[in-house]
Parts: structure tokens; C-alpha cells; sequence
């Protein structure tokens, strides 16, 4: 196994994209985890967080998936 280490070189369009997506899926998983922890089932969840983040539904999972790991 060969292990690469780099650096990016983003415009600063890209960056602000980038760093405006993980912003977005942080509070994505927040949100997950409090409604979790309030019982919500995840299929509803799932379409919530589309709905008031704005992102597709394998970003959605994922951060269901991140916030129900740390619950567990």
C-alpha cells in the first residue's frame, strides 16, 4: 500500500463552495443528532434535513449515520 500526502490547490470560488458544503453538513449532523435523541424516526428525518439543508439525500444519510454512531 502506497500512501500519498498533498496539498489542494483551490480557487477561491471553490473554496468558498467547499467550506459552504461542510458548514452545511456539520449542522446537518447536529441537527440529526437532536432529533434522534428525540426519538424521530429516520426515514422522516431524512426528508427534513433535504428540505431545510439543502442537500442530497447521501449527504442526509451520511449525516444521520455520523450522529446515530456518536449516539450509540
Amino acid at each position: 500500500m502506497i500512501t500519498l500526502q498533498c496539498q489542494l490547490e483551490l480557487s477561491k470560488t471553490d473554496k468558498e463552495m467547499l467550506l459552504t458544503l461542510m458548514r452545511k453538513f456539520s449542522s446537518c449532523m447536529r441537527y440529526a443528532y437532536n432529533r434522534l435523541l428525540e426519538g424521530k424516526a429516520r426515514k422522516d428525518l431524512k426528508k427534513e434535513l433535504q428540505k431545510i439543508f439543502n442537500i442530497n439525500s447521501r449527504y442526509c444519510d451520511d449525516t444521520i449515520m455520523k450522529a446515530q454512531s456518536v449516539i450509540n
